[in-house]
């Protein structure tokens, strides 16, 4: 399994690194007639805050660029309103960047949109699992009930505050501690769900002479800013090493691996849900690798012309494949444990060999020598 992406154990603003997905649809009251809605749920990677919005998506993420500043990456699954939303922001990128100007103040501006392999849900795991949360909440609040517009914004702003209310880890040794880290500390920094700083100022505020407005919102500011640094701190020396002690690298159960990696040029079984006695046949193009090394997916050329990308998983090596690619892929493999494999197939062929019974030796011998020239009946 590959490393943690960067974005999920990196310090930075909320939402910098945002994975985006709709789900369950709710039931919309109007005037006469009902209706179905879908909602949109952001999340970001480093604090596992999520916001969500509800209405057509190009305005779902005009309003999250408005309240939650403009992320520098965003990881979604391939839905066709998402992939026209990066259409529409990189065509209005190029129109806005013909000035120079504006183009040397934009080039760190940029969104990077960055879509996961189609039929591969696992890899947008991040989001996956809130979706899963906002679902459960949703089902208990409100079930098959139908709202009005603006009542469903409410329940969802009640929503996101309980599911960014839950504690990432608590602070301190003792598991039975009031004081929890939560998503909502990075967002806001409200004095009744903070957790109170332990820095504090060497002037004594007695002695001030009568502060000015602007003062006090200097004081105010300093101090959420002890706040934010002093969670961030909590973040990364026990959050992270949380992270770092459930993180697993290899899978708990087996699993069904060919003795060779796929290579540009090979045949394939695609899995599609195709009618009986149908079967998909493509070549691969181009593998894709994790920042591991790791081949996680390939581009497959179909008889159609058509090139979609696929992983692993749901791609199937044919039975017979051509035999001078398979034993070069196969040597380049298993050269360096060759030696340990010949042994390997010498105790096999040991263990395969049954011991004769003592009754069936008699009889074969017997056999034997009747069948013997001149032996006498």
């Amino acid at each position: 399994m590959p490393p943690l992406p960067k974005g999920r154990v990196t310090q930075s603003t909320p939402f910098t690194y945002t994975g985006l997905d709709y789900h369950c649809p709710l039931c919309l009251k109007e005037i006469s007639t009902t209706k179905k809605v879908w909602v949109c749920l952001f999340t970001c990677l480093a604090v596992r805050a999520i916001h969500l919005e509800l209405d057509q998506f190009i305005l779902c993420l005009q309003r999250f660029f408005a309240r939650c500043g403009i992320p520098e990456h965003i990881t979604s699954d391939n839905a066709p309103q998402f992939k026209l939303a990066k259409t529409i922001i990189d065509k209005t990128s190029k129109k806005i960047l013909s000035d120079p100007g504006v183009r040397s103040y934009a080039a760190n501006q940029g969104v990077q949109w960055h879509f996961i392999v189609e039929l591969a849900p696992w890899m947008g795991g991040f989001y996956e699992r809130l979706v899963g949360v906002v679902k459960k909440c949703l089902r208990k609040a409100i079930g098959k009930v139908c709202f009005t517009y603006d009542q469903l914004q409410t329940v969802l702003a009640e929503v996101e505050a309980v599911v960014n209310s839950r504690p990432l880890v608590y602070v301190g040794d003792d598991i039975n501690s009031s004081i929890t880290l939560t998503p909502s500390h990075f967002l806001t920094l409200n004095p009744s769900t903070g957790i109170p700083g332990t820095e504090t100022e060497d002037v004594d505020p007695e002695y001030l002479p009568k502060m000015s407005t602007s003062a006090k919102l200097l004081q105010t500011w300093k101090k959420g800013q002890s706040h934010l640094n002093r969670f961030w701190q909590i973040w990364r020396d026990d959050y992270l090493l949380t992270l770092r002690e459930r993180f697993q690298t290899r899978h708990k159960g087996p699993r069904n691996q060919v003795p060779y990696k796929p290579s540009p040029g090979d045949v394939v079984l695609c899995k599609e849900n195709l009618p009986r006695g149908t079967w998909n046949l493509g070549k691969i193009q181009n593998v894709i690798k994790s920042s591991d090394g790791e081949i996680r997916a390939v581009k497959v050329l179909f008889p159609s012309k058509k090139t979609i990308t696929r992983p692993l998983k749901l791609l199937y090596p044919i039975e017979c494949p051509e035999m001078s690619g398979a034993e070069d892929k196969t040597d380049k493999v298993q050269q360096p444990k060759e030696t340990e494999q010949n042994q390997l197939k010498d105790d096999l062929q040991c263990l395969r060999r049954q011991p004769n019974r003592q009754a069936a030796e008699i009889a074969k011998k017997r056999i034997e020598q009747q069948l013997r020239p001149g032996h006498a009946i």
